[in-house]
């Protein structure tokens, strides 16, 4: 019969058993230099090489890095001194102001311009209206009022600050009047138009024709709409150019002799003229308000045909 070997008791306490399961980095460490027949110090040698390398990248990436940026601060500062220098030397736009060649056709005591940046019809009867209410001139003087626009230069070292007159065409087109092309065809450029002080200042408008024979025609014609059309610059106390006198009634032109001229004239109940317009000869229209300011622009370019 098999004798049991007797166990032998267990005397290793729980401490002991717990501290000889824990793996530490120096055992493991001590393992593989004794497995390897490496040296600790090899392996602490060798890490701090690894650390070297990772830091001399990162230094290096860090350069680049500070490089890029100085080189691009250097070429935003020099980007804005060029354009300061180019800003500094480049030649000053000049403002040309061109002058205007102002036609006589009749003599005028007073010369005004109304310069217009961008002429419209509202503009240029608000503004006539302005110096209407403020005009003050000597009795029986005439004041030409002329218009001019501006216009842009082809240099490019000026700034458009040329101007140049407002023909009878633009004219007749800012302010809409309802006269035919053909009419508006055979007027040349060049028109005077003003005020004559009298009692009131009262409007005058001369006009200058290629044919007498076509624009006495379209004269007739424009009859029906004159005394609306230029109600926007004939502006003063004459109830027959206000717009609800016209709404209201239908003038009739009629043909009456005044200085031996031939007239186109609307007349009120007394027989006084207070619409008119006549061929003075067969180039020259002039179209008036009163009989007073009538006779004077007769008179006037009267002289002027006489001293040709």
């Amino acid at each position: 019969m098999e004798q049991k070997t007797p166990q032998q008791p267990n005397n290793e306490k729980p401490e002991d058993r717990k501290k000889s399961s824990i793996r530490t980095y120096q055992s493991d460490l001590t393992k593989i230099v004794t497995g390897k027949n490496i040296s600790a110090t090899k392996i602490a040698i060798e890490e701090d090489s690894k650390r070297r390398k990772l830091f001399k990248t990162i230094n290096i990436e860090a350069k680049k890095n500070m490089a890029l940026i100085i080189v691009s601060a250097i070429l935003v500062l020099a980007g804005g001194i060029s354009i300061y220098l180019l800003n500094i030397l480049k030649p000053t736009p000049t403002i040309k102001v061109q002058e205007v060649e102002l036609k006589t056709l009749i003599y005028t005591d007073y010369q005004k311009e109304l310069f217009f940046e961008n002429p419209s019809k509202l503009k240029i009867s608000k503004t006539v209206q302005t110096e209407v209410e403020q005009m003050n001139i000597p009795l029986g003087s005439l004041i030409q009022l002329y218009f001019t626009e501006r216009i842009s230069t082809d240099n490019e070292n000026e700034e458009g600050m040329g101007k140049s007159l407002i023909t009878a065409q633009q004219l007749a087109k800012l302010l809409d009047f309802r006269m035919s092309d053909t009419l508006l065809r055979f007027l040349e450029d060049d028109f005077t138009f003003g005020y004559h002080s009298t009692t009131q200042n009262s409007p005058f408008l001369i006009l200058k024709t290629r044919s007498f024979e076509d624009s006495f025609l379209e004269m007739l014609k424009w009859e029906e709409t004159m005394l609306e059309d230029l109600g926007n610059i004939f502006i003063e106390n004459n109830i027959v150019l206000s717009k609800d006198k016209l709404r209201e009634n239908k003038y009739q032109f009629k043909d009456i002799i005044f200085k031996n001229k031939d007239v186109r004239a609307i007349l009120d109940g007394g027989g006084k003229i207070i619409f008119a317009y006549s061929f003075l000869d067969d180039e020259t229209i002039v179209i008036t308000t009163n009989k007073l300011t009538l006779q004077e622009l007769i008179d006037r370019l009267s002289i002027i045909y006489h001293t040709r």
